[in-house]
């Protein structure tokens, strides 16, 4: 990278090799029929560790993750509920998903994808697909219906870098599009109409309810009873050999389960500046997720959309600017004054594979030009991200938009 300022050091490719990425917040969130309601689970694999009592209210048939407005939607059969992250509240009825009046859809899971609420119909109400839902009124209209009686889908979600829906099939005499056969993921295209199973469910699987995609390209798989949480890789088309257990205790009718990033965690802070475009054709962004009470020091920054397998690093100030391709870069410097740069020990990222990387950040360390600080109540500090990218004349640099946190 080019030197952003005079008081920033030169990164040297040595110093970029030392240090590894910090584990962003990644969580499988499920839950069951069991009578109570209370029976719902978040199973946060950085510290493989599982939260219960999320919410309270209805039983799980289907559960879906909204991350930008942080809403978690949940049904039983054919009731639609909403429950905001974190709120003591129990999750509110929305009411009865319809496709038309008499024409009640009873949704085995639901799915969220780019705004859009999906409900899975199993034939109960005498029609077997997929349907869209307006997350208001709970009117449904199909998107992907089957033909075939023969398939048992149960859990589902969506890859929001392709659209493809991805299911669980418990029918053994199911047959794909494509001639594929059995109990095992299934992948629906709604566009290419075509539904293929691309993997046998683990050995000793037959009854999968539950569903959560990850979005490096993950397939969790969820269970109604006691059992692994197995999880497919679609690069390697391999399953995890040695999986978590879930935290069920004993059998119920369904399981439902979504991928979350932030429910436990939520988004904190107001974005601004405007990045520019970078060697993939996307804008890079950040993100804070934690608290904004200074004493509970408890806050993490996400840079995504970044080219793959690229380093990078967080920079702060509590003063905000604009310089447009500061020393050649290809971004936008959105802060001014004095800039402190996360470059310390673990601090400088490698975005890997899914091109995003994440720092816990300790606020009474916040690094600045002369050494760090702490953070305290009634400061407003601000944050962007710094990264590798390749211009047109070669290696250069890129920056995310940023983002202000009002600590209290």
């Amino acid at each position: 990278m080019k030197t952003l300022l005079p008081v920033a050091a030169q990164i040297t490719c040595a110093a970029l090799t030392v240090w590894a990425s910090t584990p962003a917040p990644a969580q499988v969130v499920y839950g069951t029929s069991e009578a109570s309601g209370g029976d719902n689970y978040l199973y946060d694999l950085p510290s493989d560790s599982t939260a219960t009592g999320l919410w309270t209210g209805p039983e799980v048939w289907g559960i879906a993750d909204d991350d930008v407005n942080e809403i978690l939607y949940v049904n039983q059969a054919e009731t639609l509920y909403s429950w905001p992250f974190g709120d003591p509240a129990p999750a509110t009825s929305i009411g009865t998903m319809s496709a038309g009046p008499s024409n009640t859809i009873v949704g085995i899971s639901l799915a969220y994808d780019a705004g859009t609420l999906y409900t899975y119909e199993n034939g109960a109400a005498g029609q077997e697909g997929f349907f869209s839902v307006d997350v208001v009124t709970g009117d449904a209209t199909a998107v992907y219906t089957f033909t075939s009686a023969l398939q048992d889908l149960g859990g589902f979600d969506i890859d929001p870098a392709t659209g493809l829906f991805y299911a669980t099939n418990d029918g053994a005499n199911y047959i794909g599009t494509d001639g594929s056969m059995g109990r095992g993921i299934v992948v629906t295209d709604a566009v290419a109409m075509t539904d293929v199973v691309i993997a046998p469910y683990p050995s000793g699987a037959t009854d999968v309810d539950g569903l959560a995609f990850q979005p490096n390209g993950t397939v969790w798989l969820l269970e109604d009873e006691p059992a692994p949480l197995h999880n497919f890789d679609l690069a390697a088309m391999a399953y995890d050999p040695a999986p978590p257990m879930n935290a069920l205790l004993s059998f119920e009718l369904f399981v439902g389960g979504t991928w979350s990033n932030e429910v436990g965690h939520p988004s904190v802070g107001e974005l601004y500046c405007m990045a520019n475009a970078n060697s993939t054709g996307a804008t890079a962004s950040i993100a804070a997720n934690g608290s904004t009470a200074a004493s509970d020091n408890d806050l993490t920054l996400t840079a995504s959309d970044l080219p793959t397998f690229g380093f990078g690093f967080f920079i702060t100030s509590q003063t905000q600017g604009f310089v447009a391709m500061p020393g050649g870069s290809m971004g936008n410097l959105c802060l001014t004054a004095s800039i402190g740069r996360y470059v310390g020990p673990g601090q400088i990222q490698n975005s890997g594979a899914a091109g995003s990387f994440s720092l816990v950040l300790d606020l009474g360390a916040v690094p600045q030009p002369s050494g760090t600080v702490s953070v305290v109540a009634g400061e407003s500090w601000s944050f962007q991200a710094w990264y590798r990218d390749m211009g047109p004349m070669g290696a250069s640099s890129n920056f995310t938009n940023g983002v202000e946190i009002s600590f209290n």
